[in-house]
């Protein structure tokens, strides 16, 4: 049973409380792993309104004041919502600036496909998207394991789950798909922007995948676009049979299922989508992401924050093209690759293939943090 050793995340009116030495480790780790070298640039710092409850104030301030102490200049945008349309005005400092931090979920609506234009320098992204959405986020281990750690450890994972001939999917309430990714590895970035922290391997499609799927607490929208209700309650088990790209069959409570048909029908329609394709899935790889609020409270929110976690596989459905708009969110998978389980009930086990065995032997630091992960996701089940 994993036992979570440290608070991850807080309420954001507990951030204040925090270690401002913790705080400028956690901006340096952001920065040097991200950015890099920034001094004489010009930095802009999308940071979302604190009042609507999703980022403090305090973690892009610290973040603009180690970055001015290391010769940048800055210059913060307040900014409110997502909307399903980009924002003139952040566009034109986007234009103004060298490098672009959003601590704002603007900055991951287009994470595959940016709503925004960004100046593109050898192929890598100048945008960084921060999913440390408070203090106690980049003051914690979450924000402070090494950057540079983990997205080397994530290129690692790639190619492994990439490569494989065969994957099997299950988890404790009965999911049982397998199939093949279905297409060798392609180079270059999966995201237009790059992620802070490092929390995801690269999308695995599902083309050549059967089997079943079982979906419970809730479906939740993927973060690109905005619609009203944002998720839909799975208080019992739905089960979703996998041909494919394609759901067969979708079994439950007569009036849960027909709850979760007219809800596909309903975003599918706003959006000009394929309500039944299936595009893809990855699980988390950061085992240090903790979540202490209740999924419950704001089931948006949690999803699109607690997917770092090794405990959560998401899929990406309804729409052709990660993200797609909803997402299933599979809890304590057990993902097998030709015959070894990388992922085991919910827990990420690097040591059982040797290129991630040499990551954990090139950073140490992997190793201890994958040797007391944190369980804690929101769901009061830490195990």
């Amino acid at each position: 049973m994993i036992k979570s050793h440290t608070k991850q995340q807080g309420p954001p009116e507990t951030s204040a409380h925090l270690n401002d030495a913790l705080l400028k480790l956690g901006a340096l780790n952001l920065i040097e792993g991200c950015l890099g070298d920034v001094v004489g640039k010009a930095v802009l710092i999308v940071a979302e309104d604190p009042q609507l409850g999703w980022y403090d104030a305090t973690a892009p301030a610290s973040v603009a004041a180690v970055l001015k102490e290391m010769g940048a200049t800055v210059k913060t945008l307040m900014v409110g919502a997502p909307e399903n349309s980009p924002f003139d005005f952040v566009q034109t400092a986007i234009d103004a600036a060298d490098e672009v931090i959003f601590f704002a979920r603007i900055g991951d609506q287009g994470r595959f496909k940016s709503q925004y234009r960004f100046v593109s320098q050898n192929q890598k992204p100048c945008a960084v998207m921060s999913y440390a959405r408070n203090a106690a986020m980049l003051a914690g281990g979450y924000g402070l394991l090494t950057h540079r750690a983990m997205a080397t450890l994530k290129g690692v994972i790639d190619e492994i789950t990439l490569g494989a001939r065969h994957i099997r999917i299950t988890c404790p309430l009965g999911t049982d798909i397998e199939g093949s990714p279905g297409q060798s590895l392609t180079k270059g970035n999966d995201v237009v922007v790059n992620r802070y922290p490092m929390g995801v391997p690269k999308p695995v499609p599902i083309n050549d995948f059967n089997g079943m799927v079982k979906l419970t607490h809730f479906l939740t929208p993927a973060g690109s676009k905005v619609y009203e209700p944002a998720y839909l309650a799975l208080p019992e088990i739905v089960t979703v049979q996998i041909d494919g790209t394609r759901m067969s069959e979708i079994t439950g409570p007569g009036d849960l299922v027909a709850a979760f048909k007219c809800h596909y029908e309903k975003v599918a329609t706003q959006f000009g989508l394929d309500a039944l394709n299936i595009d893809s899935w990855h699980a988390g790889i950061h085992p240090l992401m903790g979540y202490d609020m209740l999924a419950s409270a704001d089931p948006e929110r949690w999803s699109q924050t607690v997917f770092s976690n090794p405990r959560v596989l998401h899929f990406h459905t309804c729409g052709i093209g990660p993200p797609g708009e909803i997402c299933w969110m599979i809890i304590d998978p057990t993902i097998t690759l030709d015959g070894v389980a990388l992922w085991e009930n919910g827990r990420l086990h690097p040591e059982r293939f040797a290129p991630t065995m040499e990551v954990l032997r090139a950073f140490p630091e992997l190793a201890i943090a994958f040797a007391a992960p944190v369980g804690e996701i929101g769901l009061g089940d830490e195990f």
